[in-house]
């Protein structure tokens, strides 16, 4: 190497050793840090602050409510199934389960409304039966020259009160008094509460919809027009719900047309259907045609022609679970 170059490389090697050692006094005395800064970790001024990382978003596990699960159960191990003719057990159901509304299964949401609601549709039918069965007694009495007895003629008086009769006597209640098919019992509740899951059915067992005057009888409807003061009327268990319904389709003047159509039917020797009646509830919803037609809707898609012609089945079940003791009516 010559002196020239010789002379260059020293001169490069010094200059570079006292940048070297001029960076690290600058480092130590100029608060910077070099270190590298471990996954996790923000360095704000001196202090270290650890980062928490974004976690995954895990999907909520989805749990069916114990009532509804503890009522499918019982159905289950009874063997209470829609569609089995002159099989359906006795068993009033109070109110809906608590998580009927959160299914995910639309199907199944449905399958155990209906099984809800038809031991109730049956009974209040046998109610009315027993009523007509009571009157036609009363009237072939009459007929024979027999009176009707100061009781049976209290009773009779009671009866045209409840269902609004003014005139016409035992004729004009057998036209009232008669049964409502039970697939527009269904259709219809099915229609007004949501499937069971209204506001006004799980707070007032309201199925129909029903219009009261004393709030102190009801529940406020949440988009309640101004001026309007009608509230959706509550009742004790769903069984009070179904009987009143009942009551307002046999008396209500705005069903004459039903009661009509229903009068006919048995006349000719006809079934009573809930398909055929429903044509007749033009007056029932502001929606008229519509409503019917929703009706329709229901009874096809869900089979509930099939269900008018069955009957309690003869054997007794066993009572369900202790958990749905508050259900049972």
């Amino acid at each position: 190497m010559s002196s020239a170059n010789q002379t260059t490389f020293t001169k490069v090697a010094l200059a570079s050793l006292v940048g070297a050692v001029g960076l690290q006094y600058a480092l130590m005395f100029g608060d910077f840090d070099i270190a590298p800064k471990p996954a996790g970790m923000v360095i704000d001024a001196s202090v270290v602050v650890p980062v928490n990382p974004e976690k995954p978003k895990v999907k909520k596990l989805y749990q069916r409510d114990p009532e509804v699960v503890a009522l499918d159960q019982y159905f289950k191990s009874i063997d209470y199934k829609l569609g089995n003719a002159g099989d359906i057990p006795r068993v009033y159901i109070k109110r809906v389960p608590k998580g009927l509304r959160d299914l995910s299964s639309v199907a199944e949401r449905k399958q155990i409304f209906l099984r809800i609601i038809l031991p109730l549709a049956l009974r209040v039918n046998e109610e009315i039966a027993a009523r007509r069965d009571r009157l036609l007694s009363i009237q072939s009495n009459e007929y024979a020259g027999v009176p009707a007895t100061p009781t049976q003629q209290k009773w009779v008086e009671k009866m045209m009160k409840r269902y609004r009769v003014d005139g016409g006597g035992i004729a004009a209640l057998l036209e009232r008094i008669d049964i409502i098919p039970p697939s527009l019992i269904l259709a219809q509740s099915a229609e007004e509460s949501g499937w069971g899951t209204s506001r006004f059915v799980r707070k007032g067992n309201a199925l129909f919809g029903q219009w009261a005057y004393n709030e102190e009888e009801g529940i406020v409807p949440e988009n309640r027009e101004t001026g309007k003061t009608h509230v959706i009327k509550a009742f004790d268990t769903l069984m009070d719900s179904v009987r009143a319904y009942a009551v307002n389709i046999n008396s209500h003047p705005a069903y004459e047309a039903l009661r009509e159509e229903r009068a006919r039917l048995r006349a000719g020797g006809e079934s009573i259907t809930g398909w055929e009646l429903a044509k007749t509830l033009l007056k029932y919803s502001e929606r008229g045609e519509e409503y019917v037609q929703s009706l329709h809707a229901i009874m096809k898609a869900n089979g509930l022609d099939n269900l008018d012609g069955l009957k309690f089945a003869v054997e007794d079940v066993p009572p369900p679970p202790n958990l749905l003791a508050s259900l049972q009516g």
